[in-house]
């Protein structure tokens, strides 16, 4: 979880086996998505989709490096 500007949000991360990958998902203390970093297995790319028109630069970039922790490595080689 992550407090900014008086808001709380809180991320999830899953497996996404339609999409062959695994995610982070983060949703807001009212319960709607801001958005989804999303890693595949197929390509070893990661993308990020905001759901909100505006959304913190911080929060953007807690939840990528977050994502880089949680979930897998672009490069395989990398461990």
């Amino acid at each position: 979880m992550i407090e900014l500007a008086g808001r709380n949000y809180r991320a999830t991360i899953g497996s996404d086996v339609q999409r062959d990958g695994m995610y982070l998902e983060l949703v807001d203390d009212r319960k709607q998505i801001v958005g989804e970093i999303f890693f595949s297995d197929i390509d070893g790319k990661i993308t990020v989709t905001l759901s909100q028109p505006e959304v913190p630069v911080e929060l953007v970039e807690w939840m990528i490096a977050t994502a880089r922790v949680r979930l897998p490595p672009a490069d395989p080689a990398a461990g």
